[in-house]
């Protein structure tokens, strides 16, 4: 699984909400500053472009590459279910799983609609998450999205400014860093894997697909680092049970029937498995 931080950066304008006719061109429109400092961040064919961004990734190993390798192609098929015209990137979704993400959660500048005013924002805030792969650590990877602020130009807060830092400062930004913790792959070639596969494949009843990361966050490295870390030292294995459409963290997430009854079986088979 990978493994996840994040973060919430907040640039700030007027200390009080300005009329766009009357100082429009004049005082600066923290939305617009914010839009500018995410698109340094990230180019159109989704390339990460903080420095350092991916130099921590821990590469596959060969049998991870073979599994890789032999996933069926299934991005057609995607887009078209979602009614993407396309995608981020030339590679392989299973492959952009087993590098970071930075994903622009939601944006908060102004109002809209019915709510919109004729006013410049005093401040927008961007929530950002990242979602991070084997290598990676988390408040390090935050110290690379710092210091591409700064070299952006902006002053770096991590309190609400009062006043004088506002004025102060023409580029001024707060972040705010949130809990995370690394990733955990185990490898395939592991003694553990292999009566995991038997087991599933049983169920199945016919080849498994084999992927050697999922895209979704849990804290197992809790069980996977060493014991002396805190950890059990031992490997930790997925078996995802639910269908892909189920809308996960969306409206009317669902689990498909015939996928409940798929995972009653699958656990009594992985239970009475015997594992190394």
């Amino acid at each position: 699984m990978r493994g996840y931080t994040g973060v919430d950066l907040t640039v700030y304008g007027a200390r009080r909400p300005l009329h766009s006719g009357h100082y429009g061109n004049w005082a600066p429109n923290p939305s617009l500053q914010l839009a500018r400092l995410l698109a340094s961040m990230k180019d159109a064919d989704g390339r990460v472009l903080i420095e350092g961004f991916y130099d921590s990734v821990e590469p596959l190993g060969g049998k991870e590459r073979a599994a890789l390798e032999a996933l069926p192609a299934v991005e057609a098929g995607l887009k078209a279910d979602l009614a993407l015209a396309a995608s981020e990137g030339q590679a392989s979704l299973a492959e952009r799983l087993l590098v970071p993400s930075f994903n622009l959660r939601g944006l908060d500048g102004g109002a809209v609609g019915e709510r919109a005013r004729n006013v410049i924002p005093t401040e927008a805030t961007a929530s950002l998450d990242l979602r991070l792969v084997r290598g990676n650590d988390p408040e390090a990877m935050l110290d690379l999205v710092e210091a591409h602020l700064r070299r952006q130009g902006y002053h770096v807060i991590s309190e609400e400014p009062d006043p004088a830092t506002r004025g102060a400062h023409p580029k001024l930004v707060r972040m705010v860093r949130r809990v995370g913790y690394p990733a955990a792959r185990t490898p395939l070639d592991r003694p553990e894997v292999a009566p995991v596969i038997a087991a599933a494949r049983r169920v199945a009843g016919k080849e498994l697909i084999l992927m050697p990361s999922l895209g979704g966050s849990l804290p197992l490295y809790l069980f996977t680092r060493p014991p002396e870390e805190g950890g059990l030292g031992r490997p930790v294995v997925i078996v995802p049970l639910a269908n892909h459409d189920n809308n996960q963290h969306g409206p009317d997430e669902n689990l498909r029937l015939g996928n409940l009854w798929y995972g009653v079986e699958l656990m009594a088979a992985l239970l009475t498995a015997s594992v190394p």
